[in-house]
């Protein structure tokens, strides 16, 4: 157990060792470096080690081991099962760690390890460059990528992991690997999906697209005829080109009153394209706010609030999206009696079928949509409540479920055995032999976790003894 008194004596230390800087309870930006996308998280870590390069990494790495602190990583901090802090551990914080360099010759982009695509975006855009990344300005490039990435160009592009082509890594005893086609590519493999298990990534290298400006926003209907409407985007994107990619949320207003958004984000050479025809012919079509725009102004078009709201997300990956599906995604909504928040429907069509299964540590590719349940509210006493339907909503979507769930998505309650389902037998035990190398006392466990060889070993006896591990 950690000795509160020696880690807080070790502080001056620590400081001193570091190019950024350390926070404990007490000063002045502790609350807010604490804080996280979710504001259902509240956890009081006992340093928060505010990194400027791969060093003050090894440092913090070395400061939690003689003081037995458990450690969380925070690059975006927007995962929402809030991994990125933890109570009375070390965080190691990589928010000042946000420089992009672009090389528009090359098309290359290199980022350091706590840029968010905010940062990497806007670096990029002003070259005419792109890769696809998050819809969430706020998520930070490094959590997204490893985790697969879905956004506004999955169809065009791939998923944000099949872009990447090296990383840099600090692992949790210090030392700096390399993971790309020539040097460590079983590394580079387990980053493009893999979930942060390996290292800390203090710097990124993804391959670059030239795009300026794309036909996209948001088509937003109510009433009955959302039915109709979301079985008119379901078959829109069976039929899509590459140039199209299309994202919808389901939802209700305050009159429970079932409301669509369809976001659309196509870039081919039309500014009216033909394939959104069906979709603004659609009944209860509110309002059109689908034109031609810059880059960045497609990326906020699902801006959220950072802290704001309370989350609970839980969701699967599905072969299709039949009208019974459909019915019983429209049913649960009403489910409360109030609005309980939305479920995010994420088309997987275009690119990521052409990528080779094998690049990448996840097991989705033949999924046809990623459907998500996002439970989201403010009032603490209906968390019991929201965490329910999510959950119950989720369970009602397993029938057409495939492979696990979305890593990036994932609460930290989920079992082992779904963690082990988003990779698939195959690729959960590749992870799990790099895991032995880079992580064998799995010191990087608040993610998604993939236990080494000696730990899982040891939980699986310990549950045929049944006792707990």
């Amino acid at each position: 157990m950690p000795d509160a008194e020696r880690v807080k004596e070790g502080l001056a230390e620590l400081r001193g060792s570091v190019a950024g800087d350390a926070l404990a309870p007490g000063d002045a930006a502790y609350d807010k470096a604490r804080g996280c996308f979710n504001a259902m998280i509240d956890r009081r870590p006992a340093v928060i080690a505010r990194c400027r390069g791969a060093g003050d990494v090894a440092t913090a790495f070395d400061f939690a081991r003689a003081h037995e602190l458990e450690v969380a990583v925070r690059g975006g901090g927007h995962n929402p099962a809030g991994h990125c802090v933890c109570d009375g551990g070390l965080v190691i914080d990589l928010t000042l760690m946000r420089r992009v360099e672009v090389d528009a010759d090359e098309r290359l982009a290199r980022s350091e390890g706590g840029a968010t695509w905010l940062d990497f975006d806007a670096a990029t855009q002003a070259s005419g460059l792109v890769t696809p990344g998050g819809v969430v300005g706020s998520t930070g490039v490094a959590g997204l990528t490893f985790g697969g990435g879905i956004g506004h160009l999955t169809a065009q592009h791939g998923l944000t992991c099949d872009n990447l082509l090296a990383a840099e890594l600090v692992t949790p005893a210090g030392e700096a690997v390399r993971g790309s086609a020539d040097e460590n590519p079983e590394v580079l493999w387990g980053l493009r999906g893999g979930g942060g298990n390996l290292g800390v990534a203090t710097r990124l290298e993804f391959r670059l697209h030239p795009l300026e400006r794309v036909v996209g926003g948001r088509l937003v209907y109510a009433g009955d005829g959302v039915s109709d409407t979301l079985r008119r985007y379901r078959d829109l994107t069976a039929a899509a080109p590459r140039e199209l990619s299309c994202q919808a949320i389901l939802g209700l207003d305050a009159s429970l009153t079932p409301v669509l958004v369809v976001a659309p984000c196509f870039t081919g050479p039309r500014t009216d394209p033909n394939q959104l025809a069906g979709l603004r012919s659609a009944p209860g079509l509110l309002d059109d706010a689908v034109r031609e725009h810059g880059f960045l102004a497609q990326q906020r078009v699902f801006d959220a609030g950072y802290g704001v709201d309370r989350h609970y997300w839980k969701g699967h990956f599905v072969s299709e999206l039949p009208d019974e599906l459909i019915d019983v995604l429209l049913a649960r909504m009403t489910a409360l009696g109030r609005p309980a928040g939305q479920v995010l429907i994420e088309s997987l069509h275009g690119a990521p079928k052409d990528v080779d299964p094998a690049s990448a540590a996840l097991g989705y590719r033949g999924a046809a949509f990623n459907v998500t349940v996002m439970a989201t509210w403010q009032e603490p006493e209906h968390d019991e409540e929201q965490v329910a339907w999510a959950r119950e909503t989720a369970a009602a979507l397993e029938p057409w479920s495939v492979s696990g769930g979305y890593l990036n998505y994932m609460q930290a309650d989920e079992p082992l055995e779904r963690v082990r389902a988003a990779f698939g037998e195959g690729g959960f035990d590749r992870l799990r032999a790099l895991k032995g190398v880079f992580d064998p006392g799995n010191v990087l466990r608040r993610n998604q976790n993939i236990p080494p060889p000696a730990i899982l070993e040891h939980t699986a006896a310990a549950t045929r003894l049944g006792r707990k591990a």
